[in-house]
């Protein structure tokens, strides 16, 4: 229509356009503004509908804030939150053994002590077998030690590693290790 216009105006010479600070006698001005009044009054305003792309932005708009209110105020999923507050439809880029590190859930005696799949949480080392102990304490897993962290700079150390690419092969090739030498790691008793 805009084409069509611009067409017509490079067509007749004559014909141009202003700005008219009212519509106050201007006859189609006028009129255009008794049609809209009639509109209005007799309760069928003229709408235009939104295109579908501004209805999809609304519906993923919406659902995104549903998510974050769940990711914000859930039970679960903590350590993880910590690191990725904010939801998105954009994946992290973690892999599988990032994603077991960050949420502590794999083969560490920590977590198999809830399900009831060990009988202490001991690594066979004699400390407390959670990701972190791998990733920095146990002698069994020196080879893929990180500095160990202050607790107060734990999630900001997390982050960095996360984050660089060195320190995330190191802590995949600690995962797999930790995840094919299994039975030299955790000692169990049942």
């Amino acid at each position: 229509m805009v084409r069509k216009i611009q067409t017509l105006f490079l067509a007749h010479k004559h014909i141009h356009l202003r700005w008219l600070k009212a519509h106050v006698g201007y006859l189609g001005n006028e009129c255009a503004d008794q049609l809209a009044k009639e509109a209005i009054t007799k309760g069928d305003p003229f709408l235009l509908p939104k295109p579908l792309s501004y209805l999809k932005a609304e519906i993923k708009s919406a659902a995104l804030s549903i998510w974050q209110d769940n990711w914000d105020n859930g039970e679960t999923g903590r350590s993880a939150h910590d690191i990725v507050p904010r939801v998105s439809n954009k994946p992290v880029g973690w892999n599988r053994e990032e994603v077991m590190f960050v949420t502590g859930h794999g083969p560490f005696p920590s977590y198999l002590l809830r399900f009831n799949l060990r009988t202490h949480d001991n690594c066979s080392c004699g400390e407390k077998g959670d990701p972190m102990h791998y990733a920095t304490k146990c002698r069994f897993t020196l080879s893929w030690h990180f500095q160990t962290p202050t607790v107060s700079l734990k999630l900001q150390w997390l982050k960095n590693i996360l984050t660089n690419n060195l320190s995330r092969t190191r802590l995949r090739l600690l995962m797999r290790f930790i995840c094919d030498e299994n039975n030299l790691i955790v000692v169990d008793n049942n």
